[in-house]
């Protein structure tokens, strides 16, 4: 019985890796398309709380603003790139984690400007290298630009490592203190007093986004 079964699957092997391979490809593609669908601004925005930090990111270079600005996706900065196993593991712990908060917790009362204080915490700085590989040698970089990367590498493997994010406070996402107060207030002395600004931001947003 044995030997016949081993026979049939010698005689199909050709057939089951094929089999295998197309069932491989077709999850591969779905991942990927999960993955790609899932990175970007527009898929940020579906939770009203991150309202703030894409309307920044429209203002940013990083978010394709000026001449000169390049559109990459929110996944690039928030995620690490050290291998395809611990993004992968990292952005589902994220959508979980944010979406319980969204769905069951409350997302109007976390703290963005108290979680600015700890942006080091969420920028990957392999996101900032990959594309700024010549950081410590791109003569357009100021002399005490360059000195700043010098620092910020020597620390790289110290208790004292500072990210990018250290000193480019709004990267990727320029005037987001501004934004910030605009939906909540830092101090309760503006409270109601910049709803025409969240107002405009909100209809600039909607025609960017359409």
């Amino acid at each position: 019985m044995m030997q016949k079964l081993l026979l049939f699957i010698k005689s199909k092997l050709f057939l089951f890796g094929a089999v295998g391979v197309v069932i491989g490809l077709f999850f591969s593609l779905a991942m990927y398309e999960g993955l790609h669908r899932t990175s970007d601004d527009k898929f940020c925005i579906v939770c009203h709380e991150m309202a703030p930090m894409v309307a920044a990111y429209h203002n940013d270079v990083h978010g394709g603003a000026g001449k000169t600005g390049i559109k990459v996706t929110c996944v690039t900065c928030h995620l690490p790139h050290d291998n395809v196993l611990a993004y992968i593991a990292t952005k589902a712990r994220n959508g979980v984690v944010e979406g319980a908060i969204h769905f069951f917790g409350n997302p109007d009362a976390i703290d963005w400007h108290a979680n600015r204080a700890k942006k080091e915490h969420f920028v990957e700085d392999g996101g900032c290298i990959g594309c700024h590989t010549n950081y410590k040698t791109n003569t357009n970089i100021s002399a005490k630009g360059l000195k700043m990367h010098a620092h910020y590498d020597s620390l790289k493997d110290t208790d004292k490592k500072i990210g990018c994010a250290s000193c480019h406070v709004e990267v990727g996402h320029h005037g987001l203190k501004s934004m910030l107060n605009y939906y909540k207030p830092e101090y309760p002395y503006y409270n109601g007093k910049l709803d025409k600004k969240k107002e405009e931001v909100e209809k600039k947003l909607n025609e960017t986004l359409k």
